[in-house]
């Protein structure tokens, strides 16, 4: 019988769902599928990208079938407390770790953390939309309603917190994503040219800044 969503037990990630997540997220990386190849470190991405939201960020939630967490969605309320986050402990993380050799691919990994530093300025007003968000899945969770299921309840906890507004980027190559955003109103606040995955792909891409009023 065909899995759907209700096989999937969607509830609030916990501190301890970091390693998974951490790995689903390194594992669709790259435009939704696995970016080992160019980051090597797992946990290098985990702690850089990841473990933030654990830190600061809110309305977390995981996807878990048969005790294993197979998606998720993590975010911020307020952008100025990750922000912070990223800005003052965050460094002072990475570096005690590197020194105590956790990261031991971090050469290769130098270019793609330069281009995501010089990536950033193509965000929406954040007195506007003040939340952003992260969702991905692993292959065997997609397709089956649970990206809607996360989306519709993560959408619902920022309006309990009182969010005007929630903002997120992507390409125009994530076509699966872009109609699950669509589905629930996101719009199109900027789009740009990028050649921030050409060292990848071999092209530049176009991105997609999207924006969504909560109230």
């Amino acid at each position: 019988m065909p899995e759907t969503k209700s096989d999937f037990d969607l509830r609030p990630a916990r501190p301890s769902d970091l390693a998974a997540v951490g790995y689903i997220s390194h594992q669709t990386g790259l435009l939704g599928e696995p970016i080992t190849r160019y980051f090597p470190d797992q946990s290098l991405w985990t702690d850089a990208f990841v473990a933030p939201y654990f830190a600061s960020g809110c309305c977390n939630l995981a996807a878990e079938k048969n005790g294993r967490v197979v998606a998720y969605i993590i975010g911020n309320c307020r952008h100025e407390q990750l922000e912070s986050y990223v800005a003052g402990k965050l460094p002072k993380i990475l570096l005690s770790r590197w020194l105590k050799g956790a990261y031991p691919a971090w050469r290769r990994e130098l270019g793609y953390l330069w281009r995501a530093w010089r990536s950033q300025g193509h965000d929406a007003p954040w007195d506007e939309y003040p939340a952003h968000l992260h969702i991905n899945a692993l292959p065997q969770a997609r397709g089956l309603g649970v990206g809607s299921a996360l989306l519709e309840r993560f959408l619902d906890c920022l309006r309990r917190q009182g969010v005007a507004g929630v903002q997120l980027g992507t390409t125009e190559r994530n076509a699966a994503a872009l109609r699950l955003y669509r589905k629930f109103g996101f719009e199109v606040y900027q789009r740009y040219r990028s050649s921030f995955w050409k060292p990848v792909l071999g092209e530049a891409l176009w991105h997609l800044r999207l924006v969504k009023k909560l109230r």
